[in-house]
């Protein structure tokens, strides 16, 4: 089996305690923005990122062909993959990592070469940097590089999360179901972790969903402790015919 050449100490994560999660995930950020920073002065050179890009495809290579597959790009395990499986957010931890992969591969071929690799890391740093000769600081390295970010979100589980609701309103009933959601509102804002949120009303007569609800809180634990508690302090009135899809949902890729 191949020996990785990226340490233990850069790749694989040491657990914190459970209750420190926002910890957690900055510790696997500070361990890998450590490994890379070859000299340490805190910030990270486009030559020291070269220098991680080229180890990380080497240990990738698992068959030593010269290009990385997809499956070679998913078996190889970094600090956040060891957070997403302790989170039970492995699944969508690994969609992320794909669309990297994807992105990466600009050909389409299903492989990444060296060249490949290289042009995704130069256009992730000067995109980081706003550029591509500017150093980067631990800040920048883990809010700026697309991948870092996009794994971030992922599996941050203190992270917003937003409720997306789309509610198919009967003929004749759209003022009763707003005037439902503005009840439900003002007793949702008075609870611990609320953000905000907005009720769209579609523009287009025949659209499935006449209405659409998005609220943005500060963590899906949040969300449940306030419905928890509107359903406690009573529903809001029921309108015959009116059906609506709650769904939670996190932040997994950006512009």
């Amino acid at each position: 089996m191949k020996t990785l050449l990226l340490t233990c100490a850069a790749l694989c994560l040491s657990l914190a305690p459970a209750h420190a999660l926002d910890r957690e995930l900055d510790d696997v950020n500070r361990t890998l923005f450590q490994s890379i920073d070859l000299n340490g002065d805190a910030v990270v050179s486009p030559r020291e990122m070269d220098v991680f890009r080229q180890d990380v495809m080497i240990s990738q290579d698992v068959d030593d062909d010269g290009v990385v597959t997809a499956e070679e790009h998913l078996g190889w395990g970094v600090g956040w993959g060891h957070l997403a499986e302790k989170r039970g957010l492995f699944d969508q931890y690994l969609q992320v990592r794909t669309r990297i992969f994807e992105a990466w591969d600009v050909n389409g071929d299903g492989a990444l070469d060296a060249a490949e690799q290289s042009l995704s890391n130069s256009k992730d740093l000067y995109v980081a940097a706003s550029n591509s000769d500017t150093p980067l600081t631990f800040a920048a390295f883990k809010s700026n590089i697309r991948m870092i970010a996009d794994m971030n979100d992922a599996i941050d589980v203190s992270t917003e999360v937003t409720l997306i609701n789309v509610f198919e309103v009967p003929d004749g009933a759209l003022d009763q179901a707003i005037a439902m959601w503005t009840k439900s509102r003002d007793f949702l804002q008075t609870q611990p972790g609320y953000v905000s949120t907005a009720l769209h009303q579609s523009i287009t007569p025949d659209a499935k969903f006449a209405l659409i609800n998005v609220a943005v809180w500060e963590s899906a634990d949040a969300f449940k402790a306030a419905s928890a508690a509107m359903n406690a302090n009573g529903k809001a009135p029921e309108i015959e015919g009116l059906s609506f899809t709650p769904g939670l949902y996190t932040v997994v890729a950006r512009d």
